[in-house]
């Protein structure tokens, strides 16, 4: 007599669980253990065919070898493969992540994700790359390196049971589905399966999960009693019945794998995991016909092509055969709010050239999964590069409030328009598991319209990518009962079908305002004043090359300031070792240009001359050589003039009498406490209505992520420093005035801030020097008014932003630290009357209520002396930080202040952030210009930059930055003639007739000029 079903379905789970563990302990046969020898570790990265002339000594299992982002090389013999016994695989454990060489070239990657691999058969030597740093760190085994170094396990040659690997693979689908169901059941149901006590009963569960697990009860009878093939034979017939061909939202799977290329490594451990990712992906695309593969950044891929060319090669067979899309359009994955505009254009640039070599055509999707906000003149930008589409992850990190779109169009502030997706139910590391399958498309707001969402899969951040297991699961997830439609595409692909419903997506427009991460606009000041830097030596440097005609090729110089722009990097979010080669950098580039801008201008004959490198007019004092006063001046854009000549009226003489500092047009009161009391501009009272310019200090203990964040709650309790002001007049005319004030800062900083006044100047300009002593301390200078007006302005990279200072709702409050590029102001609603600050290099800023702050400094725990040092112990690294905070030491931070009134009268902030700290390069040669002669009728149309093109033609950048619409007269040189161009100048698009040239609302301007032909 048969026996009758089991009644207790409840009980299955565990069984199932209880089988498919048994079943993984069938899978992997006969392990042999390899002999392996090893080179010494070392900090530089050698390539293989050296590695092969080095003494090597034997491995054993136990060793513990290296310091942080040490490589090292393994090598292999293995003996020949025996016909009978099956495929040979190669199971490497090591803590850090390795990839493996055959035949001179990069064959697979190791990592905690990926243990193992199958050998061609005529393999009989192999070598092994490894490095002290472990990647896949979101993978549920990673526990990263030890304290001593990374702890070599061992190596062994096993088999693998197909049967029994298949049977877990579709026990595993059935497992999780089985659980997926079950949470639905239960109201709040336990991450795990309960061993112990009352199992919930499936009385009230609902058909298709009683049917599953009476479904699964059988087939673990059958693998009980009648072994693996019995078990894979239920199993098929269970995925058969539950397949369902009416899934109403389907799942654009696409391989991922986001490296950073610098984090909790330097750059050169992020090349490092370019190689080691890109052979993963490519040998899964033999075994994985239908795997589809996607990777931005053409640094990495020059990166393999110099590391690994044989490797590039079969990438590059990849992309030829549509398996491999290269697309993301940046160089690298961009910060968007900290780099000037002209910067982000390059990255833009500099990326697009790249995708045309790498895929024959441009990029038509801007790839931003990890990037910490997004500025509203990206669209712009975008489409001016020949980007329609934008992907990211991150704004489902915001904290306050939810992003209410997936599918829209992202309207830029000139009306520019994109369309782009954001996937709300997980981020960038997916594993092709339903609980994630489930998120996505429960956080799929617009599936009523575009029933179909991008789901990246594969490890990240560290790289890694996607494994054998997400690729069986993919299919045996597609069409399966209670699962969105799972099928492998390309990016591109999917979006150009969404693209098609355009008409009926939502729009959101403007900025796209991360709530987390505000931190990052401040820390590792020191790096972002070098970044700056940077920037402005390029941008006098290729004014000179407009002048004298002589174009240099900058394009080693712009990769590495595109490359600075990484998302880790000048966010100040990644390790110290980053920082200590990158700064240093990226100074010394800055001062290469500066050397080879003063060459291009000097000559042995010629007189004394200054040269204005700015595409706006330039007025103010210049320093002669060995001279004991400086002399004013008034140059053009782009042009120089002898020093010897004298302005027929001088501005009248600036004085000082005690703390009150006054030209004819600025006056300006120091109070006893040392803070600014009164400032007047042109007659008119700037309504301060307290201490301007006052540091304040606030405890900055975030609850996460230290280096990233400043959390509403450090903002609570600032405490004014309150060291008693000492003061001293280190300048008393008749061109310049400077007031010192000396104090104590915290409890073992101080503060020397300089009032500055010069003759002809319309703002007060203050420079802070400050020697930084305070760990886990955030500082601010506080600058009240009476300027209340509902919105208040910031700096763009291109354009401004416009925020709400007035608290009410909980997006606005949620803004309580923005990015400025550089400047911010605050003005009654009209914006006729208001203040403005302008920084030479500080991002971080605050409005409430007419009160105007910027962030100078913090003192952040540095990205691995936190809680990443499980990943990067500090006591591997061969470089300690001379602090485990950010920011301790020495700082000159130069910014100034005045009146503000939309930029109808006074210079408008966006123009004061170049103009006040880019001086004039002097020279002894020849005269210089550019055939530019002035930009009248439009102060809000600000020139930015002068790109060269060589051959007498060069691109003149402007932005206006005031949300308004007009016409402005271009006036040249004889000789010279203006149109309209692309954004890198290569394609016209009509000449400017009479000077004119119409814009609208924050539109990036670009006029190629050149010298007319004869």
């Amino acid at each position: 007599m048969p026996a009758a079903p089991n009644p207790f379905l409840q009980l299955v789970p565990n069984r199932v669980e209880a089988t498919l563990r048994r079943l993984r302990e069938s899978v992997w046969l006969d392990p042999r253990e390899i002999a392996v020898t090893a080179t010494a570790a070392a900090e530089r990265h050698r390539p293989l065919a050296e590695a092969k002339r080095e003494r090597r000594a034997p491995v054993r299992a136990g060793e513990v070898w290296g310091r942080l982002y040490e490589q090292r090389w393994f090598a292999l013999a293995l003996p020949p493969a025996e016909r009978a016994a099956g495929r040979r695989y190669l199971e490497w454990r090591d803590q850090g992540e390795a990839t493996l060489w055959i035949d001179g070239t990069p064959y697979y990657g190791f990592d905690v994700a990926h243990r193992r691999v199958a050998l061609p058969a005529r393999v009989r030597e192999a070598w092994i790359e490894g490095y002290c740093c472990q990647s896949a760190i979101w993978h549920p085994d990673a526990t990263g390196l030890s304290a001593c170094g990374s702890v070599f396990s061992g190596a062994w040659l096993t088999r693998r049971d197909d049967a029994a690997w298949n049977a877990t693979q579709d026990l595993q689908a059935l497992f999780d589905l089985m659980m997926h169901l079950r949470a639905q059941q239960t109201p709040t149901p336990p991450r795990e399966l309960p061993r112990v006590g009352l199992q919930p009963t499936v009385e009230q569960a609902t058909p298709i999960y009683r049917r599953l697990l009476r479904l699964l009860s059988g087939a673990c009878d059958a693998f009980e009693t009648r072994g693996v093939a019995a078990l894979q034979s239920r199993l098929a017939a269970a995925l058969r019945e539950l397949r369902d061909d009416r899934a109403r939202v389907r799942s654009a799977l696409t391989g991922h794998a986001h490296i950073d290329l610098v984090w909790l490594w330097p750059e050169r451990m992020g090349e490092a995991k370019a190689v080691h990712t890109f052979s993963t992906m490519n040998r899964l695309m033999e075994l994985y016909p239908e795997f589809r593969f996607a990777y931005s950044q053409p640094a990495s891929y020059r990166a393999v092509e110099r590391r690994a060319p044989t490797l590039a090669r079969a990438v590059a067979r990849r992309i030829a055969s549509g398996h491999w899309q290269p697309t993301g359009a940046m160089d690298v994955e961009s910060d968007t709010q900290l780099p000037c505009g002209e910067a982000l254009a390059r990255s833009l640039l500099l990326g697009q050239a790249e995708f045309r070599r790498l895929r024959g055509e441009p990029s038509r999707l801007l790839w931003l999964p990890d990037v910490f906000g997004y500025t509203g003149c990206l669209p712009q930008l975008m489409r001016l590069a020949g980007v329609e589409w934008f992907f990211t992850t991150k704004l489902a990190w915001s904290a306050v409030t939810r992003f209410p779109f997936s599918s829209f169009v992202w309207r830029g502030t000139d009306g520019s328009e994109v369309v782009a997706h954001l996937t709300h139910g997980v981020g960038y590391n997916s594993r092709v598991q339903l609980n994630e399958l489930d998120a996505n498309a429960r956080g799929h707001a617009q599936s009523d319209v575009h029933p179909e969402f991008l789901h990246p899969v594969g490890y990240g951040d560290g790289g890694g990518g996607v494994t054998e297991e997400m690729c069986e699961r993919a299919r045996r997830f597609n069409r399966l009962a209670g699962a969105p439609e799972v099928a492998w595409t390309q990016p591109e692909e999917f979006f150009a079908r969404l693209a098609r419903r355009r008409r009926e997506l939502p729009v959101y427009q403007g900025e796209c305002y991360l709530e987390y991460h505000r931190g990052t606009f401040t820390t590792h000041g020191d790096l972002k004043s070098a970044f700056r830097g940077l920037e402005r030596a390029l941008q006098v440097r290729e004014a000179v090359a407009i002048a004298t005609g002589a174009v240099p090729d900058l394009t080693a110089a712009w990769r590495r300031l595109v490359f600075a722009q990484f998302h880790d990097y000048i966010p100040g979010s990644s390790v110290a070792d980053v920082y200590a080669e990158g700064v240093p950098e990226l100074q010394r580039l800055a001062s290469e240009q500066s050397v080879a801008t003063e060459a291009a201008l000097a000559s042995a004959r010629g007189a004394l001359h200054a040269f204005n490198p700015l595409p706006q007019p330039w007025r103010g004092w210049v320093q002669r050589p060995g001279a004991r006063r400086a002399q004013w001046a008034e140059l053009p854009p782009l042009t120089s003039a002898p020093l010897a000549a004298t302005p027929a009226q001088p501005p009248a003489p600036v004085t000082i009498a005690g703390r009150v500092l006054a030209n004819d047009r600025v006056r300006a009161e120091i109070g006893a406490d040392g803070w600014l009391r009164r400032l007047v501009v042109d007659g008119r009272e700037v309504a301060l209505t307290g201490p301007a310019a006052r540091a304040v200090l606030y405890r900055d203990l975030p609850a996460n992520y230290e280096s990233w964040d400043i959390d509403r709650h450090s903002l609570e309790f600032g405490e004014p420093a309150r060291g008693r002001p000492d003061f001293a007049i280190e300048a008393s005319g008749p061109e310049r005035v400077v007031l010192a004030v000396t104090r104590t800062l915290g409890r073992a900083s101080r503060l020397t801030m300089r009032f500055v006044l010069e003759g002809g100047a319309a703002v007060l300009r203050i420079e802070a020097d400050v020697d930084w002593r305070e760990p886990q301390t955030l500082l601010k200078l506080h600058f009240p008014t009476a300027y209340r007006g509902r919105l208040a302005r910031f700096g763009a990279p291109f354009g401004s932003a416009l925020r709400v200072q007035q608290a009410g709702e909980p997006a606005a409050e949620a803004q309580w630290e923005v990015p400025g590029s550089r400047w911010a102001a605050v003005a009654h609603d009209g914006e006729r009357e208001g203040l403005a600050l302008v920084t030479e290099a500080k991002y971080g800023f605050a409005a409430r209520d007419g009160e105007l702050t910027v962030s100078l400094l913090r003192g952040a725990r540095i990205t691995g002396c936190d809680d990443h040092r499980y990943a990067a112990p500090p006591g591997l690294n061969r470089h300690q930080p001379a602090s485990p905070f950010s920011d301790q030491g020495r700082h000159t931070i130069r910014f100034a202040i005045g009146a503000y009134d939309g930029g109808d009268a006074l210079p408008h902030p966006a123009a004061l952030a170049d103009a006040l700290f880019t001086p004039p390069v002097v020279y002894r040669g020849p005269a210089r210009a550019s055939g530019l002669v002035a930009v009248d009728g439009a102060p809000t149309l600000v020139p930015a930059w002068a790109v060269p093109l060589g051959r007498g033609a060069w691109v003149l950048r402007l932005h206006e930055v005031a949300g308004r619409s007009g016409r402005a007269r271009l006036v040249l040189a004889d000789g010279w003639t203006a149109e309209r161009c692309s954004l890198d100048g290569a394609k016209t698009l009509g000449r400017v007739r009479g000077g004119a040239v119409a814009f609208r609302g924050y539109e990036i301007v670009s006029v190629r000029i050149s010298r007319a032909k004869r």
